[in-house]
């Protein structure tokens, strides 16, 4: 019986990402495209910070080299940032958890914006990219839909993975 819910609960994570990797590819008007988060980010931060047993730096770097597959990105450089992400998440996952929402939502902003620098450091070394304030806007989209996300995976868990 427990490991029905363990193999429940790894699906439930597996499935909330593949959610999250079509998110980030769905086209949206531009005016609307400039506010759109790093899904994958967001959920990564989630699970990382509720269960970090389960899921870490590895789930990281890998989800990383699938959304590098799907968004034909440089190879390695979504891995590379969001094993980051993981990794600074799991050493600070205890304190964040005891957070309110609304420093919660400034934390995961921040580090969202660690990935995105990261993502856009690395690519300028390949290619010429042109950053102006339209990439940074996606972190207020982050800090306000934060909380939402938070309830909403965390009241998925509670119902399917039961830990």
């Amino acid at each position: 019986m427990q490991q029905n819910t363990a193999r429940r609960g790894g699906m439930v994570i597996i499935f909330t990402m593949l959610i999250a990797m079509l998110m980030n590819i769905m086209p949206l008007p531009d005016m609307i495209a400039i506010l759109k988060p790093d899904w994958v980010a967001i959920v990564l931060i989630y699970w990382v910070m509720a269960l970090p047993n389960r899921v870490g730096v590895f789930s990281g770097w890998i989800l990383g080299l699938f959304v590098d597959v799907l968004e034909g990105s440089l190879f390695g450089i979504n891995a590379l940032s969001l094993g980051v992400v993981a990794f600074l998440i799991q050493m600070i996952y205890h304190r964040l958890r005891i957070f309110p929402m609304w420093k919660q939502a400034i934390n995961v902003a921040v580090i969202v914006g660690i990935h995105r620098l990261i993502v856009i450091t690395l690519s300028g070394f390949v290619t010429p990219v042109v950053s102006n304030y339209t990439y940074w806007l996606q972190l207020l989209s982050v800090a306000l839909l934060w909380p939402w996300v938070f309830i909403l995976l965390r009241d998925v868990r509670r119902k399917f993975c039961q830990v």
